[in-house]
């Protein structure tokens, strides 16, 4: 049995007078029950250990070091006057930012430990939120830095190692990894959109990155014009009637590793995988343009449009003007016509290489030399239309996610190397 406890005390002049400590404690518990008689009578397992821990920790990033303190700022002027203006509301209860999380999990060993399991839980709640909150406009302010908000994350990781041959010169291992995150906010003063063209809805109950669009339904296949669900109904496409449809995070990600040596030879290759993951892909926006930019070429699927009564697509008509919402306008630009599924495996990394033999090594009064290849990103398997499904923001927008406006790709690299110990 182990037993593990701390407590925490810190204190921070960002926040207010009122609270600028904050406590956090922990405690962790582990049973190996692979020391236990009836476990042992068993004859199975090398290892097996159940453990899990709770506890608080804080957070003050996000804010700068004056958020709590009322500000003026020069420079206002009035009736010709040179002065000073209220710039920042003052807060002396602004305090810590809290996570509690618990965390379950079990490892076992299996075959004389060639055969290892990892398991873990957690439950990740996040209260008391930094956030700048809207207040009302008569106080002469539009938000003051609170304590308000709540998001959980909640999950699981398993990683399994196998040793699937050990014979002599020959050996080779498996590692493999999953993981799954549910995220949700819990509490939010109100909705509001985030990201480049309010492409994400911040709201109670929905997941961070969730994507608010407009769901194209169909495109009329006697018109060519684009339809979109009015969800109201009101009869009018207005911005009621975006809806969330999608969301950035994927569903679960993981990897496997397989490592091979015979004598002095070794060779490695890592898969790396994501699944559920959705992306904006901005480059359609404006490659299939309808023939609205005059200076921009089309993608080849802009031949798929719509040309006469009957046909059945998802893209609109050509057109030269923004009419009917098919292409330029608010709605298009925002529709679920450029949503995309982002699920890929990546072969990351491929690595070849050769150990010269001691005795060898040894006449160059040398501890160890290898010689190497390696290859990163050499293959990609997707149905993402887009250059690279592991996009992340656009440039220069780090609170936006799968937001993909024409983003370079990673790059595929051969390397060639030597290591050498003296």
């Amino acid at each position: 049995y182990s037993l593990e406890g701390s407590l925490r005390a810190d204190a921070s002049s960002r926040f207010g007078a009122n609270n600028r400590w904050g406590y956090f404690p922990s405690v962790g518990v582990a049973w190996r029950l692979a020391e236990e008689g009836f476990v042992k009578k068993l004859n199975l397992f090398d290892e097996l250990k159940l453990r899990g821990s709770v506890g608080l920790t804080g957070n003050q990033s996000g804010i700068n070091d004056f958020a709590s303190l009322g500000l003026w700022q020069a420079g206002a002027n009035y009736q010709d006057l040179p002065g000073t203006s209220a710039f920042q509301l003052a807060n002396p209860d602004l305090s810590w930012e809290t996570t509690r999380q618990w965390n379950a999990g079990v490892d076992v060993g299996l075959l004389k430990n060639r055969l290892q399991l990892e398991f873990n839980y957690y439950d990740k709640y996040t209260s008391d939120l930094l956030l700048n909150v809207p207040v009302p406009r008569k106080l002469g302010y539009s938000s003051l830095v609170q304590n308000f908000g709540a998001v959980s994350n909640r999950g699981f990781e398993v990683a399994l190692t196998a040793t699937n041959v050990q014979n002599g010169a020959f050996t080779w291992t498996t590692n493999f990894n999953l993981s799954r995150n549910v995220n949700r906010i819990e509490k939010l003063a109100s909705s509001f959109p985030t990201g480049s063209r309010d492409i994400f809805l911040l709201k109670e109950g929905a997941s961070l990155y969730s994507f608010w669009l407009y769901q194209q339904t169909r495109v009329n296949p006697e018109t060519g014009d684009a339809e979109y669900a009015d969800v109201n109904p009101d009869g009018q496409l207005t911005v009621d009637d975006r809806q969330i449809v999608g969301n950035a995070w994927p569903d679960f990600q993981g990897g496997i590793t397989n490592s091979l040596t015979y004598k002095g030879i070794d060779l490695g290759f890592f898969f790396y995988f994501e699944s559920g993951a959705q992306i904006i892909n901005m480059n359609r926006y404006f490659m299939v343009h309808g023939g609205l930019q005059r200076n921009i070429g089309y993608f080849p699927e802009q031949l798929e449009r719509w040309q006469k009564p009957g046909d059945v697509t998802d893209i609109p008509r050509l057109t030269t003007r923004p009419t009917s919402n098919n292409y330029g306008g608010p709605l298009q630009n925002l529709s679920t016509r450029y949503l995309e599924d982002g699920s890929f495996l990546r072969l990351r990394t491929l690595t070849l290489g050769y150990t010269l033999p001691p005795a060898l090594v040894a006449k160059l009064k040398l501890a160890s030399l290898r010689l190497y290849v390696q290859g990163t990103n050499l293959l990609t398997f997707t149905g993402y239309s887009g250059l690279d499904p592991e996009v992340n923001s656009q440039s220069g927008l780090q609170n936006t996610k799968n937001f993909d406006w024409a983003t370079v790709p990673q790059p595929r690299t051969i390397q060639v190397g030597l290591n050498v110990s003296l």
